[in-house]
């Protein structure tokens, strides 16, 4: 099915004002397409570093390379949940998720930037899967987070945009 860019733009209401950054990363941009397109633009960057650090912090204070992939990877596991919740129509108001408690928990993570790259594929290839089974009526289903609203459209746009984000930081932050 092919859904136009401008009916995958989440209306007000649909999401919290947390998120809205990473939604307006997306303006202008075809959020399924980017599902597809960014995440092999982001490995080959990645992937063509020399000295690649997944250990370097630019900060004592702030996440390792790897702790911030990791933290990409598990919220995009999340909001994908959240994505197939809002889809069955599920009615449970779910928590919203302390991102800081499971980049604390990464800290002993040891994966390669081969194993780290596998397990970002293989999240990124199900995420697309599950947002191409969407049919028309699914962009507009929503799942309470917190008591807020999220819809399937305002979802795919944070996958997106929540991945952009931080890349801009990696690129800026982390690579020589």
């Amino acid at each position: 099915m092919s859904v136009s860019p401008d009916f995958l733009i989440p209306r007000p209401g649909e999401f919290n004002d947390f998120y809205r950054s990473y939604i307006e990363e997306m303006q202008g941009e075809h959020p399924l397409e980017a599902l597809g397109s960014d995440l092999k633009q982001q490995m080959d960057l990645l992937d063509r570093s020399p000295g690649l650090d997944l250990n370097y912090r630019y900060q004592a204070d702030k996440w390792s390379l790897r702790q911030l992939i990791i933290h990409l990877i598990d919220t995009e596991r999340i909001m994908s949940c959240r994505a197939l919740a809002a889809q069955r129509l599920d009615s449970i108001d779910y928590p919203g998720y302390n991102y800081e408690s499971y980049v604390a928990a990464s800290e002993t993570d040891e994966r390669s930037w081969y194993e780290l790259r596998q397990d970002w594929s293989a999240v990124r290839r199900s995420t697309r899967s599950l947002f191409h089974s969407f049919g028309e009526e699914d962009w507009e289903k929503s799942v309470l987070i917190d008591g807020e609203p999220l819809s399937g459209r305002a979802l795919l746009n944070i996958v997106c945009g929540h991945n952009r984000v931080h890349f801009k930081t990696i690129q800026a932050k982390y690579l020589p």
